[in-house]
């Protein structure tokens, strides 16, 4: 169990600012163009590059300035509100019955080659998970099973380590749509071994394909995995090997899977309250994390910061690639359909607009006044604030604003250090 605490002590973004350009300086590999454009979001967040509102109260005159988010998925803070909000979407349509957490993972020896072909390759797990599922249902059981697949690329201390989490549905809608079938009863979806079996041959089956079709390429130390004898000789070894799968327990509340596999899908891959020290002068940062080779307990690992810099920055998805993903009954093309058909043999209405709108929808003002607190209510009179007008662009006096608001004006975070 990880037990660090919550306290935030280190900002990610302040590490940015402090050591990106040294980092870009000397890193020896290189830099995809969408981590640029991530790291300067993030460290533009809440400065006055991204510009304000500004309100005033009608009585005082006291003026209240609300910096801009970056709204970047992997910023620690603007992308948590992104994930409540995606968790709250899918709840909201998922259908009432029993589902399974499902993790599937690849061998540590395939891992270099989905790192140097990101996003082709990992696209292919997507597909592998769904054409194994698919298999065993429609072939095996004739059904349609419901399946949220999501992609994570990291493990607990930030190595590259691409798996799928899958929240899948424990039965399905049968081909003709006339009945909701349940193969193994109560609290079973499949066996171990057989979701393994499957698994590994839909992926092995697709990294052929991808090699024969000219999509891989390889890295200078492996080039030889270019010739196609060579790469196959590989999987036939990787065949030989049980690669990992797991079937979680039978669920009836899926919300707290649905936002643990969803929680790093938005944001970063690493809560900044697990950060537990850093020293400038040695350049060297520590965090925790959760170390399942040794059951579960949690361990401390320190690096040097450029190289803490490294880790993160692998696990920004590319631009536009969907790190989560609906198939089966769940398929966005068929959703409506299937899921129309399952609600009527399973009896169920269709999910009514949540009243009141979830936390996760609410807008920042509302999400505070949800919390007890109205950041818009001015301290001495006790009145709402008006808004006034936006503040953004090189012509506006933004600094000046910030600075007479008591907000930070340096481009750069400070990092908070309460130890």
């Amino acid at each position: 169990m990880l037990a660090v605490g919550t306290e935030v002590r280190y900002r990610i973004a302040a590490l940015f600012d402090a050591h990106w350009e040294e980092f870009v300086r000397t890193t020896g590999q290189q830099i995809r163009a969408v981590v640029f454009e991530t790291v300067r979001k993030i460290r533009a967040c809440r400065t006055p590059a991204l510009g304000c509102h500004l309100y005033q109260c009608p009585k005082c005159q006291r003026v209240e300035v609300v910096p801009h988010s970056c709204k970047s998925r992997f910023c620690p803070t603007c992308g948590k509100h992104a994930t409540d909000r995606w968790a709250d979407s899918v709840l909201n349509d998922l259908l009432d019955v029993p589902y399974h957490h499902v993790v599937l993972a690849v061998p540590a020896h395939l891992r270099g080659v989905f790192a140097f072909n990101r996003p082709q390759s990992l696209s292919l797990l997507f597909r592998a998970a769904t054409a194994a599922l698919n298999q065993w249902a429609r072939d095996v059981h004739g059904m349609r099973v419901g399946i949220v697949l999501v992609l994570h690329t990291f493990g607990s201390d930030l190595k590259w380590h691409p798996h799928l989490h899958l929240l899948v549905t424990e039965g399905g809608l049968a081909l003709d749509g006339g009945r909701w079938v349940r193969p193994y009863g109560d609290g079973w979806l499949m066996a171990h071994g057989a979701l393994k079996t499957m698994w590994r041959y839909h992926v092995i089956r697709a990294l052929r394909q991808a090699h024969r079709a000219g999509e891989l390429r390889f890295p200078e130390s492996a080039s030889f995995l270019a010739d196609y004898p060579r790469f196959n000789a590989l999987l036939r070894r990787l065949y030989q090997m049980t690669w990992y799968a797991h079937i979680g327990a039978s669920l009836r509340d899926p919300g707290f899977t649905l936002r643990y596999i969803g929680r790093y899908t938005k944001r970063a891959v690493l809560a900044e309250y697990r950060i537990t020290h850093y020293d400038a002068e040695r350049g060297v940062v520590r965090f925790a994390f959760q170390d399942y080779a040794e059951g579960g307990k949690t361990s401390f690992k320190t690096l040097p910061v450029l190289a803490f810099l490294g880790r993160l920055i692998r696990h920004i998805p590319d631009k536009h690639f969907k790190t989560v993903r609906y198939a089966g009954i769940f398929a966005t093309r068929w959703r409506f359909h299937y899921l129309a058909h399952a609600r009527a043999v399973l009896q169920q209405p269709a999910p009514p607009d949540p009243v009141p709108p979830p936390v996760s929808l609410l807008s920042w003002r509302e999400r505070r006044q949800a919390e007890g607190t109205d950041p818009l209510l001015c301290p001495s009179c006790r009145v709402p604030m008006d808004f006034v007008r936006l503040v953004f662009g090189p012509h506006e006096p933004i600094a000046e604003l910030f600075r007479a608001a008591g907000k930070p004006v340096a481009p750069t975070h400070p990092i908070w250090d309460t130890g």
